[in-house]
Formats: C-alpha cells, sequence, structure tokens
C-alpha cells in the first residue's frame, strides 16, 4: 500500500531552513564570544593602564636667553637706586673722636653726614703710617700701622677710603724719615691696588701746635703719594685748619670747634664741583 504521509515542506526547503537558523546561532555565538573577549581585553587594558603613570606632555627644550641689550634703560625703570656710599675713615685720635663732646661731632661723622656717606670709623688713637699703639691710646690691645690695615679695608670693599693724620710718626720722624716716607707710599699704593675703583681721599698730618719741619716733609709726601695714585689731596696746615682757642686741655686734641673746622675743610674739596 503506497506511503500517504504529507509532507509539510520540500527536503530542499526544509534544508536551506535548517542551514539558515545554523548560521544565525552561529552568528550569535560568535558575537557572544566576541562581546565577552572584548570586555575582557579591554578590562585588562585599563587595568594594565592604572599601573602606568600618565606623564606629562613633552615640552621643547626653553629658548636660550637673548643677550642684554646695549642701550639705557628707559628713564621709568623699576630698578632700585643704590644706597648711600660707604667711606672709610683710615686714622688716628683724630679720626676717632678724641676731644669731641660727643662721638657725633667729630670731624669724620660730620663729613660723612654732610656728604651723604655711610661712615665706617677705623680711627685707632696713637696709630699712624710706622706707629702701633695698645690700650692706652687706641682701646684694643693691638692697633696695627696704617699698612697693615690695609688689608681689611680691601677686603670690606668701601666705595670711598678718606686717610688722615700721620703726625704720632714724629718719633721715626726724627730717626728714620725714608721709614715713614716708604711706609707712606705703601700704604697709598696698597688701597690703589686692591681698590682700583674706589675713591681715596688724602688728608694730611696736623698738629695742636705749629708745624714743625718734620710734618711740613710729612704733609709733603702724603701729597706727593696721593698724586701717583690719583686720590684727592686735603691739607691741614696750608692754611693752618687748628687755632689755639681749638686745643683742648690736654694740648694735643681738638675740641668740638676744631673737630667741625677739620671737617669743613675736608668738605672743601670733597663737595668741590668736578672740573
Amino acid at each position: 500500500m503506497a506511503d500517504e504521509r504529507t509532507r509539510t515542506s520540500p527536503p530542499a526547503v526544509g534544508r536551506g531552513r535548517r542551514v539558515l537558523l545554523l548560521g544565525a546561532l552561529l552568528v550569535i555565538v560568535i558575537g557572544g564570544i566576541v562581546a565577552v573577549v572584548a570586555a575582557v581585553v579591554g578590562s585588562g587594558a585599563a587595568s594594565t593602564a592604572s599601573l602606568v603613570p600618565t606623564l606629562p606632555p613633552a615640552t621643547s627644550a626653553p629658548a636660550a636667553s637673548a643677550a642684554p641689550a646695549t642701550s639705557a634703560a628707559p628713564a621709568d625703570s623699576s630698578t632700585a637706586p643704590a644706597g648711600p656710599d660707604v667711606a672709610v675713615f683710615l686714622g688716628d685720635s683724630y679720626t676717632q673722636g678724641w676731644g669731641a663732646s660727643n662721638p657725633t661731632m667729630k670731624w669724620s661723622t660730620l663729613v660723612a653726614h654732610d656728604a651723604g656717606w655711610t661712615e665706617v670709623n677705623e680711627g685707632q688713637g696713637g696709630t699712624g703710617y710706622v706707629s702701633m699703639a695698645g690700650v692706652a691710646s687706641c682701646g684694643q690691645d693691638n692697633c696695627p700701622t696704617y699698612p697693615d690695615r690695609v688689608a681689611g679695608i680691601v677686603s670690606a670693599a668701601p666705595d670711598i677710603v678718606v686717610i688722615a693724620g700721620g703726625q704720632n710718626d714724629r718719633w721715626a720722624l726724627a730717626t728714620d724719615p725714608d721709614l715713614v716716607r716708604a711706609a707712606v707710599d705703601t700704604t697709598f699704593r696698597l688701597l690703589r691696588a686692591g681698590l682700583p675703583n674706589a675713591r681715596l681721599i688724602a688728608v694730611g698730618p696736623s698738629t695742636a701746635e705749629p708745624a714743625t719741619a718734620m710734618i711740613t716733609d710729612l704733609d709733603a709726601w702724603v701729597q706727593a703719594a696721593a698724586d701717583r695714585v690719583d686720590a684727592e689731596y686735603v691739607s691741614l696746615l696750608d692754611p693752618v685748619v687748628i687755632q689755639s682757642d681749638m686745643v683742648t686741655a690736654d694740648g694735643v686734641h681738638v675740641n668740638d670747634a676744631g673737630h667741625r673746622a677739620i671737617a669743613d675743610r675736608v668738605l672743601a674739596t670733597v663737595l668741590a664741583p668736578a672740573d
């Protein structure tokens, strides 16, 4: 008896649908696998990235600074103005201020005030170009000669150095004048060598009594030494500055009027207009 079962679809069509279904299923499966792999890889990459420090973006090397311009600064430049000149006063008891009623009345302080300088006082009583002193004269155990004090002055690099005195060397002037003359030359030579751009001012010796020939010679040596190193020179002997009413009771030092007179003589040179 013949088989009369009804076929729902032709054999070819059924096989085609099965192929399509299998293909769709394969796509879904592969897609899922890809998604899972991507997620895993992405997660791993993110985890790895979190372990790597973030570096700043690279920058180019800075350009070399331009050479400074040679033109003058503009008038409204904000550069701070320089302070007052620093002046060191190298000297003896007159410079130290003996005889003055108070420290502000000594001649060096009067000069610094009127000239607008900052004073550094290196006056040491009893000293000179070849004379040393001790406690009784200068208040210290050992106060050296002028040449021996030059190195300390040079190391301070002042703008101005005023060298005054020499009358304490009278004992040496009477016994070995060449020693004094050489010490004068050495003092000014060392100062100029160590301070080539400083203003040097030589103030000659002075005495409470009329000057002797030895003091006059010393004054001339100071002037000559000053000229050789392009220093300014101030004489306290020509004309004579110290008058009898300016001398204190000890017969050696000067009072306030004497300090003022010395200061005025020095200021006449210091404040004189340039040629």
